[in-house]
């Protein structure tokens, strides 16, 4: 496909600038022709058509800051031919299907007689910060909390981490109900739990400092962030790996009961007995729907 025909198909919803932003992406594409060139290739072959499909501006996601400022244009080529070589090694085709185009359901819950779902999902959303997203959302697809990441290597990182706009007391009812477990930490143990049982040798997750949007190109956008990351990775164990990002263990280190104080020691063992069973529901659902078990 020629770089006008993809520009035209990036931006053919747009309705306002459609052909300044046109004409920025083929001036991109033949400023950085040869990577341009080599992911065009990578992405015209098989299934990982269906990645330009859903996401036509797809192949220009290598010209601006992307999972962590610490990449070059090179290294997001890399990493994104990585990630999707991953894909296929371990997920089916139909599930990958699925995931591109819609979203791939973990599992299901209620609280108070509601649903709620875990999925697993490719989201233009999270574009700037990962090529998979673990979602937290109701039966209305109300999305509470997201996780997004890369696997490069083998290895997962985190590109950001997200708590819905529209909480309207969920954190509450939600940390109530799982037995003193907070949203978010629920979504760093889900990561942790698909890391376990798709094989990942380690986790990355970013610091607030290597955060996409504290790159110089998005100016104060970087002060819109919400969330302290570097505390958030501390309270889960982690420990700095480099400049930009922090090393999770991927496994949690359970409290012993006798550490425990005893008005809340029944909380912890009704918290973990409930993970124990998330954790066989979620490796069973993953291993419908991976090709490496």
């Amino acid at each position: 496909m020629s770089i006008i025909k993809s520009a035209k198909l990036a931006y053919s919803d747009k309705k306002r600038g459609k052909a300044l932003s046109i004409a920025k992406y083929a001036m991109r594409a033949m400023l950085y022709s040869r990577q341009y060139k080599e992911l065009s290739q990578y992405f015209s072959e098989t299934q990982r058509k269906e990645v330009l499909e859903q996401q036509p501006e797809f192949l220009m996601r290598f010209t601006k800051p992307y999972l962590a400022t610490c990449f070059s244009k090179n290294q997001i080529v890399d990493v994104l031919k990585k990630h999707y070589c991953w894909m296929e090694d371990h997920f089916s085709e139909e599930a990958r299907h699925t995931i591109y185009s819609d979203e791939l359901e973990l599992y299901s819950f209620n609280i108070d007689e509601k649903n709620y779902q875990v999925k697993l999902s490719f989201d233009h959303t999270y574009r700037r910060e990962g090529e998979l997203a673990l979602l937290l959302t109701d039966s209305e697809d109300n999305r509470y909390y997201a996780i997004a990441f890369t696997v490069v290597d083998n290895d997962i990182y985190i590109g950001c981490m997200q708590g819905g706009n529209n909480d309207n007391g969920f954190s509450r009812l939600f940390t109530k109900a799982i037995f003193g477990l907070r949203p978010k930490s629920f979504m760093v143990e889900t990561l942790r739990l698909f890391a376990n049982d798709m094989g990942i040798d380690h986790i990355y997750a970013v610091k607030n400092s290597a955060h996409v949007y504290m790159a110089k190109r998005y100016g104060k956008k970087g002060s819109s962030i919400n969330l302290n990351y570097d505390q958030l990775w501390q309270e889960h164990n982690g420990e700095e790996h480099d400049e930009s990002f922090y090393s999770l263990p991927l496994h949690t280190e359970r409290r012993a009961m006798e550490d425990i104080k005893r008005p809340k020691r029944k909380m912890y063992r009704e918290r973990y007995a409930w993970l124990d069973e998330y954790d066989q529901a979620l490796k069973e659902k993953l291993d419908a729907v991976s090709i490496i078990h």
